[in-house]
C-alpha cells in the first residue's frame, strides 16, 4: 500500500511539471531574419517563458489578479463553489448509477429493463453542454406558461449548484450504471451463484454478493467520474454564468495568465489524485482476494 501511494505521488508530481511545461509553451512563435532566411527562435522564447515564470513565482508566488486581489485568497471562495458540485455529483454518480445498474440486470429479460436501457443508451449520446442548454431553453418556455421562476444563471441563490450539478453527473452517472449491469452480467453463470440459488438465498442477498465480487472493478471507474466531472465543469459553469474555479480557470486561459491558471489548475489536479488514493485504499481494504469470497 505505501509503494502504491509513492508510486501515485510520483506520477502526480510528474503530472504538475508536465502542465507547467504546456503551459509555458510560447503561444507566438518568434521569426529572425538572418541575411534573407527567416529561422524560428521558438526554443529561445520558451526558455525565457519558463525563467520569467520562475522568476515571478518566487517573488510574487501566484501573484495577484488585475483587480488587486491576492490569487490565493479568490481560490479559496472560488474553489468552494466548486465542490459543492463536484463532491456531490461523485457520490450521486456511483450511487445512483449503481442503483440503476442492478435494476436493469434485474429486470434485464422484461420490458422494463429494455426501456431503461434504451433511455440509458439516449441520454449517454447526448453531450452535457447539450444537455444543460436544452434544460434552460425548456425551463425558460415553461417560465412563460406559468411555471414558477428562478433564477438559471449565476451562483447567489441557494439552489443555484443543482442544474450545473445534474449535467455534470449524467454522462458519468450512465457509465457507472452500464458498468455495473455489464459486471454483474459476466458474474452470471459463476459457482458461487449455482450454490446460493440452491441454498434458497433471496435474490436481494445474491445481488449483494455479486456486488461484492464487481466491487474492485467498480472502484476503479471512481477515477473516470471524478475526471469527467472535472472537465465538464469548466464548459458547464461557463454556461451558466455560475462563478467558481473552472470558470476563472476558463478566462486566466485566455488572458495568458500563467501563474494564475497554475494556481487554479492545481486544485483539480489534488481532487484526481485524492480520488487515486481512495480508490486505491478502498481496493486494499475491501475487496475480496478472491472471487466468492467475502471478509
Amino acid at each position: 500500500m505505501g509503494w502504491d501511494f509513492l508510486k501515485s505521488s510520483f506520477v502526480f508530481v510528474i503530472i504538475v511539471i508536465g502542465f507547467i511545461i504546456l503551459l509555458l509553451a510560447p503561444r507566438i512563435m518568434t521569426v529572425h531574419n538572418l541575411g534573407g532566411y527567416y529561422t524560428p527562435k521558438t526554443e529561445m522564447t520558451y526558455k525565457e517563458n519558463i525563467q520569467a515564470f520562475i522568476h515571478d513565482f518566487q517573488t510574487e508566488g501566484f501573484g495577484e489578479n488585475r483587480y488587486g486581489t491576492a490569487v490565493l485568497e479568490e481560490l479559496q471562495a472560488f474553489i468552494k463553489r466548486d465542490l459543492i458540485i463536484v463532491i456531490p455529483a461523485f457520490v450521486l454518480s456511483i450511487i445512483l448509477g449503481t442503483f440503476l445498474g442492478v435494476v436493469q440486470f434485474q429486470f434485464r429479460e422484461g420490458p422494463f429493463g429494455k426501456i431503461q436501457a434504451f433511455f440509458s443508451w439516449i441520454f449517454s449520446s447526448i453531450p452535457d453542454f447539450f444537455f444543460y442548454i436544452a434544460v434552460q431553453y425548456a425551463l425558460i418556455k415553461l417560465f412563460y406558461v406559468g411555471l414558477p421562476q428562478f433564477n438559471l444563471y449565476g451562483n447567489d441563490q441557494w439552489y443555484s449548484f443543482i442544474l450545473p450539478m445534474i449535467a455534470v453527473m449524467l454522462y458519468p452517472m450512465l457509465h457507472i450504471s452500464k458498468f455495473t449491469f455489464t459486471s454483474l452480467e459476466n458474474e452470471v453463470g459463476q459457482d458461487y451463484l449455482r450454490t446460493a440459488h440452491a441454498k434458497g438465498l433471496r435474490t436481494i442477498s445474491v445481488l449483494k454478493h455479486m456486488l461484492w465480487n464487481c466491487l474492485g472493478s467498480l472502484l476503479n471507474q471512481t477515477q473516470f467520474v471524478m475526471l469527467y466531472i472535472l472537465t465538464s465543469l469548466l464548459i458547464i459553469e461557463k454556461l451558466s454564468s455560475y462563478f467558481g474555479a473552472g470558470y476563472h480557470l476558463y478566462g486566466s486561459i485566455i488572458n495568458n495568465e500563467d501563474q494564475r491558471t497554475l494556481a487554479f489548475i492545481l486544485p483539480y489536479l489534488l481532487l484526481m489524485f485524492m480520488t487515486v488514493i481512495f480508490t486505491k485504499v478502498c481496493r486494499h481494504w475491501l475487496v475480496p482476494r478472491k472471487s466468492g469470497d467475502s471478509r
